[in-house]
C-alpha cells in the first residue's frame, strides 16, 4: 500500500561557508540598514480602538445586543453576559456615564473586595466616581480568563518567511491564520507570506528588493499600537546545523539543488529589511533540531534573537521536527498569547500543558530576553 511521505523540516543540503566577494559586502550592507528603505509614515488606524469581542463570551454585538466599552483597557462586555435592568438599559448608554471592565474591576479590588456594578456616573470610582446601578451586576457565564488579559483589539500583522523552491515545506500556519482572522472582522489582521531564496549574489539582492512594498504594506497596516508575529520556516542541515538558503546550480552544472549556509548568514539576510517592524514580536522557528544541537548554529541563534531584539523566540529540538504535531500547541499560543494578549512566559507552562502528546516527538525552547 502506498503511502504519502511525511514532510518534515530536516534533511542534507551543499553548505557554503560564504558569499564572499565585493557584491555579498554590498547586499549585506543593504540588508543591515532597513532604515535607508523610503517607508511613508504610518496610516491611521483603521481597527477599533476596542477589542470586537466579549471577554466573556467571545461573540460580537448583533441585532439588539450592545457592547460596552471599558474606559480603562480595550475590553469590552456585552449585554448577554452582564444583566442590565431594563430601567437603566437607556441610562447606562448615557455619554456621561463610564464603564469598568469585570478584569479591570478585579484588578483594581485585589486586596479590597467589593461587588462589581460596571458603570459610574461623572468619572470611574478611583477618581470618585457614584455607581449608577441600585446593586451588582449578575454575570452570565463563566470568567475564565485571567485579569491581565485584553483580547485582541489593535491591528495584527502576521508575517511567515518561508524557504522557497521545489520542495515544499509542510506548515501548520494558514490554520492559524483562519483562527486570527475571526477576531479582525474589520480589516485589523493581515497576513504575509515572504518566500525567499538568498543562495546566490543575484538572488539576494532580489530579494531585498522585493521586500521594500512589503514592509511599507505591513507598516502602514500597524499604525501606532498594532502587533507583529513571525514564523520562520525552513529547512536545516542535519550535520552540521546550518539553514537553508535556497536553491543555487549544481557544481556539476546539471540542474539546482539546496544550499545550507550558517544561521547567522540566514537569518541576517532574509529578515533585516524587516527588522523595524520585528523589533519586540514573538517569532516562531518552524525547523529541525539540529540547529539546537550544534553549538555553534544555537548560539548564532539566541545572538539573532538579541540582535533583532525579539520580545520571543520558539525553537523546537526534534530531529525531524513534524510542524502538525504542534497543532494544539500554536492554536493555544494564537489564542492566549496573541488574542488575550497574556505574558508569554508566564503563560508556557499552559500551553504545554494544552499541547497533548507534543513532549513525546519534541522539547520546546522558549527565548526571551534578559534583564539588562
Amino acid at each position: 500500500m502506498a503511502r504519502t511521505k511525511i514532510k518534515s523540516t530536516g534533511g542534507s543540503a551543499r553548505t557554503i561557508s560564504a558569499l564572499s566577494t565585493t557584491t555579498t559586502a554590498n547586499a549585506t550592507a543593504l540588508a543591515l540598514k532597513p532604515s535607508t528603505l523610503a517607508v511613508p509614515p504610518p496610516m491611521l488606524e483603521t481597527a477599533d480602538a476596542h477589542s470586537m469581542w466579549c471577554m466573556i463570551c467571545r461573540d460580537g454585538g448583533e441585532g439588539p445586543i450592545v457592547l460596552y466599552e471599558c474606559n480603562v483597557c480595550p475590553r469590552i462586555m456585552c449585554s448577554k453576559c452582564i444583566e442590565v435592568p431594563d430601567s437603566y438599559v437607556n441610562v447606562v448608554q448615557r455619554p456621561t456615564v463610564s464603564f469598568l471592565c469585570l478584569a479591570c474591576h478585579s484588578k483594581a479590588t485585589l486586596k479590597s473586595l467589593a461587588p462589581f456594578y460596571g458603570f459610574y456616573t461623572g468619572s470611574l470610582p478611583s477618581q470618585g466616581g457614584k455607581e449608577v446601578l441600585p446593586s451588582f451586576l449578575h454575570l452570565n457565564g463563566k470568567y475564565e480568563m485571567a485579569s491581565s488579559s485584553i483580547m485582541a483589539a489593535g491591528p495584527i500583522a502576521f508575517i511567515h518567511f518561508i524557504l522557497g523552491g521545489e520542495d515544499p515545506i509542510c506548515t501548520l500556519v494558514s490554520i492559524i491564520c483562519k483562527f486570527l482572522e475571526t477576531f479582525y472582522p474589520n480589516g485589523g489582521f493581515t497576513y504575509v507570506e515572504v518566500t525567499f531564496n538568498v543562495a546566490s549574489h543575484e538572488r539576494i539582492s532580489e530579494y531585498e528588493l522585493s521586500q521594500v512594498d512589503r514592509v511599507v504594506h505591513i507598516t502602514q497596516h500597524l499604525g501606532h499600537n498594532g502587533r507583529v508575529v513571525a514564523f520562520f520556516s525552513d529547512h536545516s542541515e542535519q550535520d552540521c546545523g546550518w539553514l537553508y538558503a535556497g536553491q543555487a546550480p549544481k557544481e556539476n552544472g546539471s540542474g539546482l539543488e539546496y544550499v545550507a549556509m550558517t544561521v547567522s548568514h540566514v537569518l541576517t539576510t532574509v529578515l533585516s529589511a524587516y527588522s523595524t517592524v520585528l523589533k519586540n514580536t514573538h517569532i516562531v522557528f518552524l525547523v529541525c533540531g539540529s540547529v539546537v544541537a550544534h553549538s555553534k548554529p544555537y548560539d548564532q541563534l539566541m545572538s539573532a534573537v538579541l540582535h533583532f531584539k525579539f520580545a520571543s523566540a520558539i525553537v523546537f529540538t526534534a530531529k525531524r521536527f513534524q510542524p502538525l504535531v504542534a497543532s494544539n500547541f500554536f492554536l493555544a499560543f494564537a489564542e492566549l498569547v496573541l488574542v488575550e494578549q497574556l505574558c508569554v512566559r508566564k503563560t508556557f507552562p499552559e500551553l504545554l500543558s494544552l499541547s497533548g502528546r507534543l513532549g513525546l516527538h519534541t522539547k520546546v525552547i522558549l527565548m526571551t530576553p534578559g534583564p539588562h
